[in-house]
């Protein structure tokens, strides 16, 4: 009789991941063909469930107002949520709403970190933003920091190597090569074998989440305060659609 049970559970635990992919894809399907009622009643329980390629679809559609009332901070919280799980898609998104202040106050120095944790992990644009900021450098009210032009050859050359896009390829590389005739040779060579020899961090090796990282900060540093991001805590709002 125990060994029954044990074979139910086990068969109810490979059963179940492949109920949820299957429950994404139609949920999926929907939000493609912008049938939004129908994505909101698949994908919210999903989103319930941690499933974070779900929480950025429906970050996607709080923050463009379809099927559901405009609700940017909304949407931060739920790429937010998706982030913590090493969802390239949701990093990105969370580090641009930083960047743009858009339903989270500006935090420029946290949308660069996030950027640099999704360019770790593997991903083109994250590494394309990434370099960016470290080619022009961030002088604002939030954060100051100087252009770095050999970390951003570094991770533009990264970029470059991408095949998911390749319209921003060609732009890393175009940059990447305009930057390679301002650098001194030695750390052009110095950067090129990183490159070479660069690959996708894991996410369990990625250390702190960004947010963390600047709490420990302010610690250190003796300062007390609110939440250094400023960031809505993750509590979810009903997904009533629209008629």
């Amino acid at each position: 009789m125990r060994s029954k049970i044990l074979l139910f559970v086990l068969a109810f635990m490979l059963i179940l991941p492949v109920a949820a992919h299957a429950d994404f894809l139609e949920g999926k399907k929907s939000y493609d063909n912008k049938n939004w009622r129908r994505a909101i009643v698949l994908l919210r329980p999903l989103v319930e469930q941690g499933d974070a390629r779900a929480m950025v679809l429906l970050g996607n559609m709080y923050l463009d107002g379809h099927g559901v009332e405009k609700d940017s901070t909304e949407a931060f919280i739920l790429y937010r949520r998706g982030a913590e799980r090493n969802n390239a898609d949701a990093m990105l998104a969370t580090a641009t709403l930083y960047q743009t202040g858009d339903g989270v106050p500006v935090n420029t120095h946290l949308a660069i970190l996030w950027f640099e944790r999704c360019a770790k992990m593997g991903s083109q644009a994250c590494a394309f933003f990434y370099g960016m900021h470290q080619y022009q450098g961030s002088k604002g009210k939030t954060y100051d920091m100087k252009p770095d032009h050999v970390a951003a050859y570094k991770w533009l050359r990264i970029s470059a190597r991408g095949r998911g896009n390749p319209k921003m390829a060609k732009v890393a590389d175009t940059i990447a090569e305009k930057l390679k005739t301002e650098l001194n040779y030695k750390d052009v060579e110095a950067a090129d074998q990183a490159v070479v020899e660069w690959s996708p961090t894991k996410p369990e090796d990625l250390g702190p989440l960004p947010e963390d990282l600047l709490a420990a900060d302010k610690n250190e540093a003796g300062e007390e305060g609110a939440d250094p991001a400023g960031a809505p805590k993750a509590e979810d709002k009903p997904a009533d659609a629209k008629q």
